[in-house]
């Protein structure tokens, strides 16, 4: 047996000794630290993986397009074909999540052409393509500003009835319902009480229920803030309309709209006459033909919508306003201005006939 006597190999031996220690437990230290980082890798990751589980399920089915597509599912589509339809027309985030749901209705696809709304839940896509194919439409749109005899013309052309039978079906609404205006002079009795928007009618509706719709959408935006409005100012709804329609054929943009409201009222206030070219253009055609050409000989005319000859509104609308033409004429905005011209970005005002002439002469030479 070898014995240590030398105190110098003895004192070596417990120094190496004492480094494998300290080597060890340094090992020791960085493993925990590793585990410690492994651990909380882990718990992130679990929490991430139960997040996606969350989220993922709700994402996964509902609707990405932003407004209405249309799919055609053919004889011989399956699941497969009509996901692979769906994903290209970018109408959902993933085709296998849809054939993965929708196993079930596999067997119950029913060929034809579908219009696909848009946020809405597959599952809604499922009862859509298992219904059959929609009933087709009669889509019908009537631009802002159009004359009742306009209307009459695209519900023709949309071959829903001739212009006459809507004009008549329109007469036939006055006459059962209680209207207290004057329409002696007017060429249309519901001339302005048309909405102007666009319609989806089904085949079989008849042309009074059309005439019904119409109307009945215009009655839906008078609201009780409107009605009392009108109370304030002292107006029918019939005035309304009137003074609306002619802001309707007036203004160049929104922004205007209640500043040229604001100059009928100040010159109905003062008895002025309106002098607006459109009553003269409406009474010229007598509601039928629209044209956007007066000659000064038109401004002789003894029409009662001439508003150059006449003080006060025309008998009536001379076209179907806008919501915000409506809404203008409730809230004309309060100013001074009693003339305007079209310039080169809309209409220039102006307080005085001398200011008036100015911008007359600025703006007409300039085009």
């Amino acid at each position: 047996m070898y014995i240590i006597t030398s105190p110098f190999i003895f004192t070596l031996l417990l120094f190496q000794i004492t480094t494998n220690i300290d080597i060890i437990i340094l090992i020791q230290l960085h493993l925990d630290e590793i585990m410690k980082k492994i651990l909380i890798i882990i718990g992130i990751v679990i929490v991430l993986g139960i997040g996606t589980l969350l989220v993922l399920p709700d994402y996964l089915s509902n609707t990405k397009n932003t407004e209405d597509v249309e799919i055609v599912i053919e004889e011989g589509d399956n699941l497969s074909t009509v996901a692979e339809k769906l994903y290209e027309k970018e109408i959902i985030p993933s085709r296998y999540w849809f054939r993965f749901k929708g196993s079930d209705v596999a067997v119950n696809l029913k060929p034809g052409s579908y219009i696909i709304p848009s946020d809405v839940h597959i599952d809604k896509i499922y009862d859509i393509i298992q219904e059959g194919e929609e009933e087709e439409y009669i889509s019908i749109t009537f631009p802002e500003g159009f004359i009742l005899y306009q209307f009459a013309e695209r519900v023709e052309g949309a071959g829903i009835g001739t212009s006459e039978d809507f004009i008549e079906a329109t007469d036939r609404y006055f006459q059962d319902h209680s209207y207290e205006f004057d329409t002696s002079d007017h060429y249309f009795n519901m001339e302005g009480y048309l909405f102007p928007d666009t319609y989806y009618f089904d085949h079989d509706q008849t042309i009074d229920e059309v005439v019904q719709t119409l109307i009945g959408t215009m009655d839906d935006v008078f609201s009780e803030e409107y009605m009392d409005r009108m109370e304030e100012l002292n107006l029918s709804k019939h005035q309304v309309l009137t003074i609306a329609s002619l802001i309707e054929r007036e203004a160049y943009n929104d922004e205007e709209r209640e500043t040229i409201s604001g100059v009928i009222y100040n010159r109905l206030d003062t008895d002025m006459p309106l002098q607006i070219d459109a009553t003269v253009i409406y009474g010229k055609g007598e509601g039928r033909e629209h044209t956007t050409r007066v000659l000064y000989s038109d401004l002789e005319e003894d029409n009662p919508y001439n508003t150059y000859r006449n003080s006060g509104m025309p008998p009536g609308p001379i076209a179907s306003p806008s919501i915000n033409s409506i809404h203008a004429a409730l809230y004309p905005e309060e100013h001074e201005y009693l003339y305007y011209v079209l310039g080169e970005d809309g209409h220039v005002f102006a307080r005085t006939y001398d200011e008036h002439l100015e911008n007359v002469d600025e703006y007409r030479q300039d085009g």
